[in-house]
């Protein structure tokens, strides 16, 4: 099961998460109190996560601009136009900030970064191509490159994402002719017909 997605800038300076879905949290809590520990507890995961992820994709940057070969190749893809993500995956220590043991998947382009944790018992290239799947249709439906922002105006459209490729939290396999269909499902709930 997916535990969180996260949607954030990746620029150089103090990390911004533009949204951040909970999957499978404690609701037996009760009492206001209580509910607020919780909130503020699940804020620092998805904050810690968050900086995380900008710290690796810091760290790949900073690698491949000392390899001369990569660089030229990414400076002729950006001349012709073509965004190339960065991946990732790491793992967190079970503790703080998670109970257990988690990993985290993680892709970038440009300003913008997705990441899903996950259980440390669900397989990692289904993550990986489930978040793939998921960044291609937000920039697809959402201007994320060039202005990520735009994640907080149509979170509606996020969630409509989501709910469609990551119901309640739970990586789907789905192949090419399932992906289209729920591709059409997707567009048809967008567009309002």
């Amino acid at each position: 099961m997916v535990r969180s997605v996260i949607i954030q800038t990746v620029t150089p300076g103090p990390c911004r998460v533009l949204y951040a879905q909970m999957y499978g949290c404690a609701g037996d809590q009760t009492g206001s109190l209580a509910q607020t520990a919780a909130r503020g507890r699940q804020k620092e995961q998805v904050a810690t996560v968050a900086r995380q992820v900008q710290s690796e994709c810091s760290f790949q940057q900073h690698c491949a601009a000392a390899d001369p070969v990569g660089e030229e190749v990414r400076r002729h893809l950006s001349q012709e136009g073509a965004v190339v993500p960065q991946t990732g995956i790491f793992q967190m220590p079970p503790g703080e900030p998670f109970g257990t043991k988690v990993f985290t998947v993680w892709q970038t382009a440009a300003n913008c970064g997705l990441a899903l944790v996950c259980e440390n018992h669900e397989n990692r290239q289904q993550a990986a191509a489930t978040l793939s799947q998921i960044f291609r249709l937000l920039r697809q439906h959402l201007r994320v490159l060039t202005q990520p922002e735009e994640v907080l105006q149509k979170a509606d459209r996020v969630a409509a994402i989501l709910h469609h490729f990551l119901p309640q939290g739970q990586l789907l396999f789905l192949n090419s002719r399932a992906v289209r269909h729920k591709e059409k499902e997707l567009e048809l709930m967008l567009s309002g017909k």
